[in-house]
């Protein structure tokens, strides 16, 4: 919207204040690379140079005014060619003393070359655009960005021996990086409009505050219902709500006049219903109100969705493929394919990590594995007793306050945050433990955290599964492989029949159910589980309930009544689409193509 907005604004003569995240996708110099890209995407494909793709790139702005500036170049390409391409000793006849030749010499399939050319333009530009930083302020910013970008990369193709990609990788990784990154820009002005995020703090007074998408689902943004948080300290805490509306009260509070601005009419972007804040402000607050409605047309093109990326499997991805499944393919590889396969792309073929901090349900989620496996271990291969689950409560704050705070004394911040939590779990998970023991049954501890790793032969392929089992009991003489989940569960039981397995190998929604199948092949084939015949068990997901209680969700395959899986059934009705999920990742005819959620 800021677009648009300032567009709207600067019509009106009015001058501007900014202090805001600009994205990059938005800032014109991106399309200089962008022609670039396409340019030697073409070359790749036809291993010459198209002609409508060089005056592409010689009749950009950026270029002409700092590169070519005369547009003779151009005609000269016009008036000797009449073929769609243009050969490499042309341009080098007009441009081999002029610094866009390092353009026209990239190799497309070198990734040493590629990121050492592409950095010595971005240079060239740099040198170019800072004559003049206050002008061209954006556009440093820009290449700035992308400059630490491509020396990441480097640093990556460097270290990695096999990172054998080429242009068309390195322009997908140019697409990431665009739609993900953004620029803070700062431009104060003493008189006029100030805009800003609605984060962003309020140092002084102001006579009027419009805030615009004031939408429930936008002020504050929306909640995950599935929060792995307790439901009692989350309304203790009240994290999200209070945070916001504080800042809410603080903005009206620092101004004269306070406008908001909210669609009444749903859309792509919001639910069309005024923000929650407004009906607490209207109820609760002395500060007078007065409502009024305003037909709008939209002034402005809506933009065509975006396009899927399309990754054709090259000699090079098979390869990196083949050499995943030798090293061991786990359930969150598969998982992470069906969500959006080019990220399995970035992170498992490219190597590439995650930019992005690790989020509070996974910090959450690997402290509790710990604390239960420090737990739980001492009782591997034994009976859990009532004795067992006493030594547990009396230990199980100390382990939290030991593998929580490390070398620190005092919990704090956000540790002590983690600490409710997780004591909260802990907790919960040793008391139900207990309530089925108290109950009459038995439960013999068989693995903790058990790493489990098998062959699958797909056709003249060896796949190494392995994943690790967060537990594997015999519960009352029959084995049970359960899997924790940390966010918390309103479902009693789920059943899944014969027609719906296949599905579960290709729905992000079932991906917990996916694992603990795959870890039921893991068990089968161990050696634990060949001494016993391969004896039917039973699979579960441990999740808490909204009031904190631990549960098993029991899960029944085949039909409503039946919870064993025999090895015979694991093999007739649900290796076949494990297998088939796995084939499909490594068919060379089936691309990857982003998932736009």
């Amino acid at each position: 919207m800021t677009i648009p907005l300032v567009h709207s604004i600067n019509k009106l003569g009015i001058s501007m204040s900014f202090n805001i995240n600009y994205s990059l996708n938005d800032i014109p110099i991106h399309y200089t690379f962008y022609s670039i890209f396409q340019l030697l995407l073409k070359k790749n494909q036809f291993k010459k140079f198209t002609k409508k793709d060089v005056i592409t790139v010689l009749s950009n702005g950026y270029i002409q005014k700092f590169f070519i500036k005369k547009n003779s170049i151009l005609k000269k390409l016009n008036i000797e060619n009449d073929s769609d391409f243009i050969s490499e000793s042309i341009i080098k006849r007009y441009l081999y003393k002029n610094d866009l030749w390092i353009i026209f010499q990239i190799p497309t399939h070198n990734i040493k070359m590629i990121l050492i050319s592409i950095i010595g333009f971005i240079r060239k530009l740099r040198k170019l655009l800072i004559t003049n930083i206050r002008k061209h302020f954006l556009e440093l910013k820009f290449i700035f960005k992308l400059e630490i970008y491509i020396q990441k990369l480097r640093i990556i193709a460097r270290k990695n021996k096999n990172f054998s990609i080429g242009i068309n990788d390195v322009f997908h990784m140019y697409e990431q990086f665009i739609y993900t990154e953004k620029i803070r820009y700062v431009r104060k002005n003493r008189r006029g409009l100030y805009i800003t995020g609605f984060q962003d703090i309020f140092l002084e007074n102001f006579d009027i505050v419009i805030i615009t998408s004031f939408n429930e689902g936008v002020i504050p943004p929306n909640h995950d219902n599935k929060s792995f948080i307790p439901f009692d300290i989350l309304q203790i805490n009240n994290i999200n709500e209070d945070f916001y509306f504080h800042h809410f009260t603080r903005i009206i509070q620092f101004s004269k006049q306070t406008y908001l601005i909210y669609k009444n009419q749903p859309d792509e972007i919001n639910s069309g219903e005024k923000s929650r804040f407004i009906y607490r402000m209207e109820i609760n607050s002395k500060i007078y109100t007065e409502k009024k409605n305003k037909l709008l047309e939209p002034i402005f093109p809506v933009r065509s969705e975006k396009q899927s990326i399309v990754i054709y499997k090259t000699k090079s991805i098979i390869y990196c493929l083949h050499e995943l499944i030798n090293k061991g393919l786990s359930p969150s590889s598969i998982h992470l394919y069906n969500y959006n396969p080019l990220l399995f792309y970035y992170k498992k073929i490219l190597k590439l990590n995650d930019p992005e901090n690790t989020s509070y349900k996974k910090k959450v989620g690997k402290i509790i594995h710990k604390i239960l496996k420090i737990l739980y271990d001492p009782i591997k291969g034994n009976w859990i007793t009532i004795d067992c689950i006493h030594k547990m409560k009396i230990n199980y704050e100390s382990i939290i306050k030991k593998v929580l705070l490390k070398r620190e004394e005092i919990i704090e911040g956000n540790n002590m945050f983690f600490y409710y939590i997780i004591k909260n779990y802990i907790e919960n998970f040793i008391s139900w433990d207990e309530k089925i023991i108290k109950n009459g049954h038995k439960i013999f501890l068989k693995e903790i955290e058990c790493e489990a790793y098998a062959i699958l032969n797909i056709g003249s392929k060896k796949v190494n599964l392995h994943g690790i089992i967060d537990r594997i009991d015999e519960y009352d003489g029959i084995i049970r492989i359960l899997d924790y989940k940390i966010g918390v569960s309103k479902i009693k039981e789920i059943n899944i029949s014969s027609k719906n397995i296949e599905n579960i190998f290709y729905d992000t929604n079932h991906a917990k159910i996916m694992q603990l199948l795959i870890y039921v092949y893991l068990w089968f084939k161990s050696s634990i589980s060949k001494k016993n015949n391969k004896k039917p068990l039973i699979i579960g997901i441990v999740s808490p309930e909204e009031s904190g209680n631990i549960l098993q969700v029991p899960i029944n395959i085949f039909n409503l009544q039946k919870r064993n899986i025999t090895y015979e059934d694991y093999k007739i009705n649900v290796l076949p689409f494990l297998i088939k999920r796995i084939s499909d990742i490594l068919d060379p005819n089936i691309p990857i193509i982003e998932t736009i959620y």
